[in-house]
């Protein structure tokens, strides 16, 4: 695990899944114009972390509903290229955040690999189009402090979610589904490891 974690975004979910994809990718999936999130959701399941689109393969990230089923999924970006999502619910809001960052990939799931060959990583809700009219709406990666708060503030952009810019490559998915840290602080994360 790298030693060093940058927050870099987040996407608010109402409990849907988003797709981590090459940004060449987004005008294949038509989660909304095309039904194709309605097709996906029969498919999901714990044991799901990507599937075919276009010439290559989106990254599932599931919500995981005993961690809640609305909130912030916060991006990171490790000091060795890495990049975390982490879905949490604790009073210690970023507390908890840097002890999911920080804990063991030992007993990770792990999944699929994530080609990005353009160097460019998006985040959408599968809910939505990659592109168009019903298309998510992308910004580019903004680093900064992690988070102190889980809440949702009046005016935040929940309809944004990150494009990072990463050198062309892949990527391998893992991911630590619930995990219990004490009484009120649960957390599942997503590790997008370089390969090669």
């Amino acid at each position: 695990m790298p030693s060093v974690w940058t927050h870099v975004g987040r996407c608010w979910t109402n409990g849907e899944p988003f797709l981590a994809l090459d940004g060449d990718l987004l005008p294949s999936w038509r989660g909304l114009s095309d039904q194709a999130y309605e097709a996906l959701v029969p498919q999901l399941g714990y044991d799901l972390t990507g599937i075919p689109l276009g010439p290559g393969t989106a990254a599932v990230v599931l919500t995981d509903p005993e961690v809640g089923d609305e909130g912030w999924l916060e991006v990171f970006r490790g000091d060795d290229g890495s990049v975390a999502v982490v879905q949490a619910s604790a009073g210690d809001y970023r507390g908890t955040l840097d002890a999911a960052l920080s804990f063991p990939a030992s007993d990770d799931q792990v999944g699929d690999v994530v080609p990005v060959p353009s160097g460019r990583l998006a985040f959408i809700s599968a809910a939505l189009d990659g592109t168009g009219e019903d298309g998510a709406f992308l910004l580019p990666e903004t680093p900064g402090p992690t988070p102190d708060s889980g809440d949702l503030d009046e005016g935040a952009a929940t309809d944004a979610s990150p494009l990072l810019v990463v050198p062309p490559g892949a990527f391998r998915v893992s991911v630590l589904w619930c995990t219990e840290l004490y009484a009120d602080a649960v957390f599942a994360r997503w590790l997008f490891t370089r390969e090669g």
